[in-house]
């Protein structure tokens, strides 16, 4: 991401004026608004705060015309790094506007992408999942495949790898731009699948994909966790099992959350109808509102029904230290 010089006078004479005369409309149109629902008697804006306001937007714009549009959201990348800011716009956020014109919308504060769903874009990215023909990796499969995503591929345990053998999947992971890790289980292997094999799937992705330099944005690992993170397991050996697996992960996946090379997401859902056990709503729900999240930017996914996920997000926040060793594993 660079400045092109061949549109350089186009955004000084056309561009930047129009979206200054936008930004002018809109400041009037609100200010007549909050006139029209003012009560009678009652001053809530006065118009000299209406011209401070476009005296501000006024000079910042000659500003950005003087600077050939050199702003504090316009910086040269390579690739667009993590975004830091949830609310406010920064340049790492509006890079991704110049590369998806149709997202990231925002310029200021994000208030536009979450309410309308454009803080992300599945548009061109290559997948890669595990567990993908289990309930919720093949709800997720379809939604993705809705999103007009350019491939999905799904790595098969015991053909693709399996847990003393990862090398198999390291082609996959080297061309993809999405690795998804679905898989799970409750079974006496709930610590080899659940947290071991992830640790080092992911490990082989950053290995392999750290030489794939032509996508301007940062890879992506998401991963299907549970809220069983925070829960009991109200004696059941299973569900024990199953608890202790996923929040073994959990340092890594602080770690992994914060890593400036990656882009990690924590998906923490209810429970939901699969082979695993009964529950009260689908799998397919269940992926529709990951990706109802992840389309306004969400890092960390609370889907749930019972708001357990909400609490876990404390937990998983700010309770955790980081994987001191990520090759331990």
């Amino acid at each position: 991401m660079n400045f092109n010089e061949k549109y350089r006078k186009q955004n000084l004479f056309q561009a930047l004026p129009l979206e200054l005369g936008l930004q002018v409309i809109g400041t009037v149109l609100g200010y007549i608004f909050a006139t029209l629902v003012t009560p009678s008697g009652q001053v809530w804006i006065p118009r000299a705060h209406l011209w401070s306001i476009i005296g501000f937007q006024v000079v910042k714009m000659i500003f950005v015309i003087l600077t050939s549009g050199r702003d504090s959201n316009h910086l040269v990348y390579d690739t667009a790094p993590k975004d830091p800011n949830w609310i406010f716009v920064g340049p790492e956020f509006h890079a991704l506007h110049h590369v998806y014109p149709d997202r990231y919308m925002g310029s200021f504060i994000k208030l536009f992408d979450w309410v309308w769903g454009t803080a992300y874009s599945f548009r061109g990215k290559r997948f890669v999942i595990t567990g993908g023909n289990g309930a919720f990796g093949q709800a997720m499969v379809t939604e993705l495949e809705r999103e007009g995503v350019q491939n999905i591929r799904k790595l098969k345990f015991g053909s693709d790898w399996d847990y003393d053998h990862f090398e198999k999947a390291a082609s996959a992971l080297s061309t993809c731009d999405v690795l998804i890790l679905a898989h799970s289980t409750k079974g006496e292997d709930a610590m080899k699948s659940n947290c071991d094999s992830a640790v080092r799937l992911v490990q082989l992705f950053k290995q392999h994909r750290e030489t794939n330099t032509s996508s301007p944005t940062l890879p992506e690992v998401w991963y299907v966790g549970s809220e069983a993170e925070l829960l009991p397991s109200f004696g059941n050996a299973q569900l024990q099992r199953f608890s202790d697996s996923k929040r073994r992960f959990l340092p890594h996946a602080r770690s992994y959350y914060d890593d400036d090379d990656i882009l990690y997401r924590h998906i923490v859902p209810s429970a939901f109808q699969s082979y695993m056990g009964s529950a009260v709503l689908s799998a397919g729900w269940a992926a529709k509102c990951s990706m109802w999240w992840i389309r306004r930017g969400a890092r960390y996914i609370p889907v749930s029904y019972t708001g357990v996920a909400y609490l876990n997000y404390f937990k998983f926040m700010y309770w955790f230290p980081y994987a001191q060793d990520m090759n331990s594993l």
